[in-house]
């Protein structure tokens, strides 16, 4: 628990990651996340919406922190301007005025997504040893982490819902398609044939990205399963560990904590 001015009480924490498709909303509490919400990430006034409902469930209404990640430049420029001017309230952006809360060994760290570094640090928080996070949303990013809890890089793929529009959009006939969990692998008809194709052939695609990861490593690490997407593969990917949904929401908060910690300690 954080806290700042006792009189006010211990600090409420709202996380916001904002995605390409959707912005997801919930309160941080000691490492958890409760009462998450959704909704279209350029639906200005919805998100709005969802960010008064999360903070009216907070315990403490005098003080507050707002807590963002995002992949979505314009949406964080928009969403930091209501929190500082209208609700007055300074909002912090993990990779601006918040550092990521992870250590990063890539070539370009500025340009690292910061869901996949708040992804990867809650990974590591929880499992505390080398790890493979595999992040399903409208892209796949499969992020690896050293034993000592270090970035050090991973694999973007188009996600399912890309693939299924790239088929419809990129061909004069191909339809756009519905895509279940349990569909078949076997398509009978042009639909069931590019869903089987989309989504076993992803799951495909992770299993060998993965088992290179590890080969590159030199063994095998605990495996992750997050996002927004994950429903429609976790039945495929067997040899995940766990499937935790809202890690990047839990790299957030995390990210926030460091932040105190180190302001705390000068």
């Amino acid at each position: 628990m954080i806290r700042e001015a006792d009189d006010l009480g211990p600090l409420s924490i709202v996380v916001v990651d904002i995605g390409n498709t959707h912005t997801r909303i919930a309160r941080w509490v000691d490492g958890d996340i409760r009462d998450k919400v959704s909704g279209l990430s350029d639906d200005d006034a919805g998100v709005r919406s969802l960010l008064t409902e999360v903070r009216g469930l907070c315990e403490n209404q005098q003080r507050q922190a707002i807590v963002i990640a995002s992949v979505v430049p314009a949406q964080t420029a928009k969403l930091a301007e209501h929190i500082n001017h209208d609700l007055n309230l300074r909002p912090f952006i993990v990779g601006d005025n918040t550092p990521l809360p992870l250590e990063v060994a890539v070539r370009e760290p500025h340009r690292l997504g910061v869901d996949r570094a708040c992804s990867a640090a809650a990974a590591f928080d929880r499992i505390s040893q080398a790890c493979v996070i595999i992040d399903v949303g409208s892209a796949v990013t499969i992020d690896y982490v050293d034993g000592s809890g270090v970035f050090q890089g991973g694999a973007i793929l188009p996600g399912a819902l890309l693939q299924a529009r790239a088929l419809a959009e990129g061909t004069a006939q191909l339809p756009l398609v519905q895509l279940k969990p349990r569909g078949p692998v076997l398509g009978t008809d042009t639909e069931s044939a590019i869903a089987a194709g989309i989504v076993v052939g992803l799951a495909g695609a992770i299993r060998g990205v993965v088992e290179a990861i590890a080969t590159h490593a030199g063994s095998w690490p605990q495996t992750v399963l997050t996002g927004g997407g994950a429903s429609l593969l976790v039945e495929r990917l067997d040899f995940v560990d766990s499937h935790v949904p809202d890690l990047c929401l839990m790299g957030i908060g995390l990210a926030f904590l460091k932040r105190a910690l180190r302001m705390q300690e000068g």
